[in-house]
């Protein structure tokens, strides 16, 4: 059974998600996030030279807006915009801004576009059909009876929706219809700095989540998928009253409440440990060599050195199984550390191409079980592996530098 547990460290909401006992991610819960939130902006200031906006959200806090989304009339400064927040601040940098609003549910997520879109994940044609034709009648279907007249939806197909019911799919393709096109009839009436959605705390929708999904599982199986079903429940714990009152509040299903006098919830588990391993830029693996991760401005740098596998002269088949360990330890550690943006990894060098062929793939597997989009793009000519993962929150190294000062 995997266990996601949410305590505070430093006064800081985190989750750590626990598969055969290892972390596989840890998620940090700022509590002034905005990310997902909606406001009526206002245009404080318009750069050409970047192509770009800066959308004041309250006064004097500006977000970055890209113009090239912009179809709208000329643009100028004092225009009221409603937008979404899509990206969190990171570093220097603002938090990003969109004006395509979308509102996500378990299994879709509609936006203001007229295109209906399936994850990648599901790769059943018949399956990816199935779906397609039923979010796309929810949405025909709504068009007659949206408010906001000059506005188009679509929606994407999460994952998750693969093997769900027709109702069930369309039902909350239309709810969610419903609550954007609700936002965008009353924005157009609203006066700057208006909020006209804020998303609920993040910690409980990965809560609501976790519970469905147990209760789907439970729901789901017969005897003879018993095991499997229990494999993939999640317990979920906290020692925080106050997230069990929200959930109350929130009418989201409980998680259990750790009340032992004798040792803390993050000292049973060693939780300190594990965010301490999670900012440590050294990574050692059972071969006997190591990584080390290095974030900086621009990008992450991922190093694999051999350390103490190879000892003089090896066949490189087994510098390619020490590369391909390194490989599925990399894919682990972006998740775990949430690296995102650039990432620079230099493998030990081989010379052989289809050896070289085989970590790539081995890489390109590793990350494809990750959530965020992560795209192994090319091995250079110097021998360096390219990647990009969507940026999404602040890294782990950066939330907790932050808090240090």
């Amino acid at each position: 059974m995997k266990k996601y547990i949410l305590t505070k460290i430093n006064n800081l909401m985190m989750g750590f998600l626990l598969e055969d006992g290892k972390p596989s991610e840890i998620r940090c819960y700022e509590e002034d996030s905005i990310l997902g939130n909606i406001y009526v902006g206002r245009v404080s200031n318009i750069v050409k030279n970047i192509n770009a906006a800066f959308v004041d959200i309250e006064k004097g806090f500006s977000c970055y807006y890209p113009l090239e989304e912009y179809t709208g009339n000329s643009l100028k400064i004092g225009d009221l915009l409603t937008v979404q927040i899509n990206k969190e601040p990171i570093k220097t940098k603002q938090p990003s801004v969109t004006t395509k609003l979308s509102m996500a549910g378990e299994y879709v997520l509609v936006h203001q576009d007229d295109v209906v879109g399936v994850s990648a994940k599901i790769s059943d044609s018949s399956e990816r059909d199935r779906l397609k034709a039923i979010v796309g009648k929810a949405v025909s279907d709504f068009k007659a009876n949206k408010k906001s007249k000059d506005t188009f939806f679509g929606g994407i197909i999460r994952t998750k929706a693969n093997g769900v019911s027709e109702e069930v799919l369309y039902n909350e393709t239309i709810n969610l219809l419903c609550k954007l096109d609700e936002i965008i009839y009353k924005s157009q009436y609203a006066t700057g700095y208006s909020c006209m959605y804020e998303k609920m705390p993040g910690y409980l929708t990965d809560i609501d989540t976790f519970a469905k999904l147990n209760a789907e599982l439970a729901n789901s199986i017969d005897n003879s998928e018993v095991d499997c079903a229990n494999e993939n429940q999640i317990e979920i714990l906290t020692d925080i009253e106050e997230v069990i009152e929200k959930c109350k509040s929130y009418n989201i299903t409980e998680p259990k409440f750790y009340c032992d006098p004798m040792i803390s919830l993050k000292a049973f588990y060693g939780l300190d440990t594990i965010v301490e391993k999670a900012l440590n830029k050294k990574v050692f693996l059972k071969s006997g060599a190591y990584l080390i991760i290095e974030p900086t401005e621009a990008m992450t740098v991922i190093d694999v050195n051999s350390g103490k596998a190879i000892k003089g002269n090896v066949k490189e088949d087994k510098v390619l199984a020490i590369n391909e360990e390194a490989a599925r330890e990399i894919a682990k550690q972006l998740r775990l550390r949430n690296i995102s943006g650039i990432i620079i990894v230099d493998f030990i060098s081989m010379k052989n191409s289809h050896n070289n062929e085989l970590l790539m793939n081995t890489l390109k597997e590793a990350v494809y079980k990750d959530s965020v989009s992560t795209i192994v793009v090319d091995l250079t000519r110097l021998g360096l592996v390219e990647m990009t993962r969507k940026r999404m929150k602040r890294p782990l190294y950066e939330i907790i530098g932050l808090m240090d000062k």
